[in-house]
């Protein structure tokens, strides 16, 4: 009896682990996407999430330029979505988030630069969920089966204080949609490296790591999914019920915390269990 506990314990351990798939789009002359399985792509004819197949080519990790993960037409971003952020508060029964242009996609590896406009940003470490069917006006199953996986991100947004003052304005002059436009910059949403299918989103510590090359200023922060006050289904099916969400698309989740940064910064968004994310702060002068 006792082995048998044991084999069926194994066995079921081997069967949660072969779900778990991680994929990725890379550069080797032309784009593709491909299954990454140890540090080999094996190269699909089209999306995993329009039934991408393996077309018998592949290639090393380290020989290719990996991209972002998917091509969003749409990105959303959440706003205090985590229960650290309602303390003392009534919680809203629905998700409070806004929406980024495609351009503001960006990927691992990428430099993020500054426009004319700010000389600082904040840097948010974040859980990315993505989309694989599309989806509007969904229940939470609906919602559920639509989330092809999971990846990493870092949202971006540019300070107000850095762009009124580059403009000449008063640093307190009173605003109702500059911050949310300042989360639009081109490059403002890196994500990737990789997308992760059949993973638990639940219970991961996401970590936020900033340093600088020529000081010794650093950020660390970290935060759990443990607080998230929204299942990713409750979020897309919110969503849904707005606009359409189509195969590709990605939603950041939040943050409990963002954090300034300045041109020279190297930050490194890591989510347990999925790798990291690093992006380096440059200056567009």
């Amino acid at each position: 009896m006792k082995y048998l506990f044991i084999i069926l314990l194994l066995t079921f351990m081997t069967t949660t682990n072969a779900q778990v798939e991680k994929y990725c789009r890379y550069n080797d002359g032309d784009n593709h996407y491909g299954k990454v399985i140890g540090e080999v792509i094996y190269e699909l004819n089209k999306a995993p999430w329009e039934g991408g197949t393996e077309t018998g080519k592949s290639v090393n990790l380290a020989d290719v330029k990996i991209l972002a993960p998917s091509e969003p037409a749409t990105i959303i971003g959440l706003g205090k979505s985590y229960s650290e952020s309602w303390v003392g508060k009534v919680i809203p029964k629905g998700v409070r988030w806004f929406v980024k242009p495609p351009t503001a996609a960006a990927a691992d590896g990428d430099d993020i630069v500054l426009p004319p406009s700010l000389d600082e940003v904040k840097v948010e470490p974040e859980l990315v969920i993505v989309i694989g069917k599309k989806t509007k006006n969904a229940d939470e199953k609906e919602a559920e089966q639509a989330i092809f996986g999971y990846t990493i991100g870092n949202d971006i947004v540019g300070l107000v204080d850095s762009y009124h003052k580059l403009q000449g304005d008063p640093l307190d002059t009173p605003e109702s949609i500059l911050a949310t436009g300042l989360k639009a910059c081109d490059g403002f949403q890196p994500f990737g490296p990789f997308i992760y299918t059949g993973i638990d989103w639940k219970n991961r510590n996401v970590v936020l790591d900033g340093a600088y090359e020529d000081s010794e200023e650093t950020i660390h922060h970290e935060q759990n999914t443990k607080t998230f006050l929204y299942t990713p289904a409750k979020i897309v099916s919110d969503i849904s019920k707005v606009l359409t969400l189509s195969p590709g698309d990605i939603i950041s989740t939040g943050t409990i915390e963002s954090f300034p940064v300045h041109s020279g910064a190297v930050v490194k968004v890591t989510i347990e269990g999925m790798g990291q994310l690093i992006n380096k702060i440059t200056s567009s002068n």
